[in-house]
This record gives C-alpha cells, sequence and structure tokens, in this order.
C-alpha cells in the first residue's frame, strides 16, 4: 500500500512539472526572424573568402520577436538532403561558412548584426560546383525548446545552376526550326465516347523537323487561351479525356511526324462544339508554342450528324 501510495505521488508530482512547464512556455512568447532566409551567389573563386556585408551591402541580421531579451547563438549546418535543389551539394566542411560574432544577447524587438563569410579553401576540384549551407539562428537554452530561424545560403563557384539552366534554354530555343500544319485542327464527325482524329476523318497535326538536328517537344492539350472563341465554340477546361499520340515529339532532322488527336468524349459534350490548344514544351517544362488550335463538332446523343440543307 505504502509502495502504491509513493508511485501515486511521483505520479502527481511529473503531472504538476509538466504542467508548469505548459503554462510557462504558453505565457512567454519566443520567437526570431532574419531577412537572409535564402541567399544565392555566382561567380565566387575558389581560395577566396567573401564577406556577405561586402557582397550585398548588408549584414546578417537577427530580430527578436519575442518579449524578453535572447541570448543568440548562430551556428553553421550542412542542409537536409531532402532541401537540396538540383545541382547543388552540401558544403563539404561546416568552417566554409563563418559569423562574426556568432553569440549576441538581444532585447525584445530589436536586431542584432553579425559578419557573414564565405570561404573557398584552394582547390581545381572545388571549380564549377554548387555548394548549399545553412546558417541556424537560435536560443541559447539547455532546455527542450529552442526557438531559431534557419537561412539557406546557395554559392556557385562559376555560373550558378540556375543561370546555365537559363543558358540551355535559350540555346534549346534557338535551335528550333521547326513547323506544325495545321494550325487549326478541324474535326466534324466526333462522337461521345473514344475517337481518333485520325481513324475518324484522316486529320492529324504534321510536325516537320527543318533542321539537321533531332528535336524533341511535348505536346499538350489545353484550354482554349485567345480572347475570343469561334462563333458557337465553347471552351473546355477539364481536358483528361483528350491526349496526342505520341505525347512526346521525336523528330529526327529533316523528318516529318504525325500526331493524332486521341479522345474519350464525356456525354455532357454531346451535341456541342468545344475548342482547347496544343501546347508544346521543350521536356524541361520551357513553353515553345501555344498558337495550334482544336476545334471539335460532337455529335448528339442518338448519333446523328447534323447536315447543312440544299437550298
Amino acid at each position: 500500500m505504502k509502495n502504491k501510495r509513493t508511485r501515486e505521488r511521483m505520479c502527481a508530482i511529473i503531472a504538476a512539472a509538466m504542467l508548469g512547464v505548459g503554462v510557462s512556455v504558453e505565457a512567454s512568447k519566443v520567437g526570431l526572424s532574419s531577412q537572409f532566409v535564402s541567399v544565392v551567389l555566382e561567380g565566387l573563386q575558389v581560395g577566396r573568402n567573401y564577406n556577405l556585408l561586402e557582397l550585398r551591402g548588408v549584414p546578417y541580421t537577427v530580430k527578436n520577436r519575442g518579449d524578453g531579451p535572447a541570448n543568440i547563438v548562430i551556428d553553421i549546418e550542412q542542409p537536409d538532403p531532402k532541401n537540396l535543389l538540383p545541382g547543388y551539394e552540401p558544403i563539404p566542411e561546416l568552417n566554409w561558412l563563418s559569423v562574426t560574432p556568432n553569440e549576441m544577447r538581444i532585447n525584445p524587438g530589436d536586431s542584432g548584426f553579425a559578419a557573414l563569410t564565405i570561404n573557398i579553401p584552394k582547390g581545381e576540384q572545388y571549380i564549377g560546383r554548387h555548394y548549399h549551407g545553412v546558417v541556424w539562428a537560435h536560443i541559447k537554452t539547455t532546455g527542450w525548446f529552442s526557438a531559431g530561424v534557419r537561412s539557406n545560403i546557395r554559392f556557385s563557384t562559376g555560373k550558378s545552376p540556375e543561370t546555365l539552366q537559363e543558358e540551355e534554354k535559350y540555346r534549346s530555343m534557338v535551335a528550333l526550326n521547326y513547323d506544325m500544319w495545321p494550325s487549326a485542327l478541324y474535326l466534324k464527325k466526333a462522337a461521345v465516347g473514344k475517337y481518333e482524329s485520325e481513324a475518324g476523318e484522316k486529320k492529324s497535326f504534321l510536325f516537320t523537323n527543318r533542321d539537321e538536328e533531332p528535336i524533341e517537344l511535348v505536346i499538350t492539350p489545353v484550354p482554349w487561351a485567345r480572347p475570343t472563341l469561334p462563333p458557337g465554340y465553347e471552351k473546355v477546361n477539364d481536358l483528361g479525356w483528350v491526349r496526342f499520340e505520341p505525347s512526346t515529339i521525336k523528330a529526327d532532322g529533316l523528318s516529318i511526324e504525325k500526331v493524332k488527336l486521341v479522345m474519350d468524349i464525356p456525354e455532357q459534350y454531346a451535341g456541342k462544339k468545344i475548342a482547347f490548344m496544343a501546347r508544346l514544351s521543350l521536356p524541361i517544362g520551357t513553353i515553345v508554342n501555344m498558337t495550334h488550335r482544336v476545334l471539335v463538332e460532337v455529335a448528339p446523343k442518338d448519333g446523328a450528324v447534323k447536315t447543312e440543307e440544299k437550298k
């Protein structure tokens, strides 16, 4: 019985302690912020140190958004692998980034300032690379709770991945020399259910690669994007029932490829005229063209096809 009372008393003490911690945290507002949420630099050289105050004109700043003074510690971390952007890798050593001072006391509502420096060692193996480091400013505490803010620092010893990607897009765009005919694909015999433009009306887009180098483009159905619709036609926003075959056009140099339209037309469009467009884009997602139109006349549910009366 004595042991049972002792256990009950200990549980009561633990519960009271936990309640006290909850009240303390809830009663005290804590929080930090920083203007350096994400910094991207390129064209840096190996064997040099770079002070962000000199490069950007502003120091690394931490603001105390709490309602009491806070002792702040600023640490350097490697990024979480899931937060790495394509082309970047973690800084090889934590000393590639340094903050001075790395400890400060900040009153509520005030900001603390520090010098953030990028330190790149000598070595040809570091040329043309892209690195990612993290600066973590947090309240100094020995408890389980520590408010803080992380800033991402990305830098390249050469052109950044973003710049390289833009240059690749430009080269790809300049190299394109193609034609797709017709500019508007008219289908007049479509019906509810599966309908193929080539099998139904012997109509398709003809893609001509006029260059000697191969071309690869993705063709996708998209909603009508012109200011006005042809008379009698309506815009379709949900195009999950439409596809082009092939959906990726791979044309050898000086060649012609046929692109047919395949639809599984819902009943709601029976007896209607619908319009949408075809978008051409590079495999990386850059839009190349969105001017080609698709205009479809769908027969009524009874299958009757409207014909013009002879005068």
